[in-house]
């Protein structure tokens, strides 16, 4: 297939490469493909290209002495699978939106609509490798699984926009698939080493994203399970005792309080605060309960701290309310 990614660049010089050629500037020679070495005011960068039914696959190499923004185009709805070993390249679309980024030892999958980007490129010396995925073989192959639903989607509906599924740290797999396929042409065919090499990286790509989808439902059951038992015995002392809680759900500290902000939306000790200040405010209205066993029945042993609390939740005093009440 050919490539549905142009780049927009302002060279000083660009020079296309025989294979001999590539020996010298590339840590990673790609055999059979085509390469073009650009010059520009804050640095290189050799473009290798390789083209197959199957996927196009582009390997960038570049050496930038600053930050630097390259202009980029999108010629048709395409799946990309981009990978780098290290750096960053954070790609946003014409609204200034960012799409999708990859940084360190990453790999994502993504589905990008027509039209005009920018990609922010970390200075140094960097490589990032894009493969243009067929995309009737992408759905065929793998459109059934639930994990690529929301992906498979954004390429169907024309109304939708370019999406991007999480990254994980396979990078580094991913480029070692390339060299060992790269080394086999002329040795191998290529067509069976292309297939193996783009159905290894789904495959690992999708393992990950698999497990991914998993840990999250079993956070999300966890966090759940938390929440219910704070609500519920918002008066213990186990609730508001961060160690003592996690170690009741066999848990980390860190871990208790990350699960119980992704419930309530907020820290787990501002939602114990809220709940006993309510409790304790239905009390003082309905009930003929002093404040200090009002404080004690929703879990502080110190009325004047209780107080202070409430003060502060509500901008009255519990003596005040019940004065009022009165």
């Amino acid at each position: 297939m050919h490539s549905h990614v142009k780049l927009n660049l302002k060279p000083i010089l660009t020079i296309n490469l025989s294979t001999n050629g590539l020996q010298n500037l590339s840590t990673f020679p790609l055999k059979l493909g085509e390469a073009s070495y650009y010059t520009m005011d804050d640095g290189i960068l050799l473009l290798q290209s390789l083209d197959h039914y199957l996927a196009h696959i582009h390997l960038y190499e570049y050496k930038i002495e600053k930050h630097a923004l390259v202009d980029l185009e999108i010629t048709e709805t395409s799946f990309f699978m981009v990978a780098t070993l290290d750096g960053c390249a954070i790609l946003y679309n014409e609204a200034d939106e960012m799409v999708s980024e990859v940084f360190g030892n990453s790999c994502r999958l993504v589905c990008l609509k027509p039209g005009k980007y920018k990609c922010s490129v970390m200075c140094g010396e960097h490589q990032i490798q894009l493969l243009n995925i067929w995309p009737e073989w992408l759905i065929k192959k793998y459109g059934a699984l639930e994990e690529l639903r929301e992906l498979i989607a954004c390429y169907d509906d024309y109304e939708l926009e370019s999406f991007s599924l999480p990254g994980f740290s396979i990078g580094h797999q991913v480029f070692t698939g390339l060299r060992t396929m790269n080394k086999g042409i002329g040795f191998r065919d290529l067509d069976n080493d292309m297939h193996t090499f783009v159905n290894d990286c789904i495959s690992r790509y999708l393992v990950k994203l698999h497990d991914s989808i998993r840990q999250a439902k079993n956070q999300e059951l966890k966090a759940r399970e938390i929440g219910e038992f704070v609500t519920a015995n918002f008066a213990s002392k186990i609730v508001g005792d961060e160690p003592a809680l996690a170690s009741h759900f066999m848990i980390s500290t860190t871990m208790l309080i990350r699960l119980a902000k992704l419930y309530f939306g907020r820290p787990l000790h501002q939602q114990v605060i809220e709940l006993r200040a309510h409790h304790g405010l239905k009390m003082l209205l309905a009930t003929q309960y002093t404040v200090q066993e009002i404080a004690t029945r929703v879990g502080y042993d110190d009325p004047k701290y209780f107080s202070r609390l409430f003060k502060k939740r509500f901008g009255i005093t519990p003596n005040e309310v019940r004065i009022c009440v009165i």
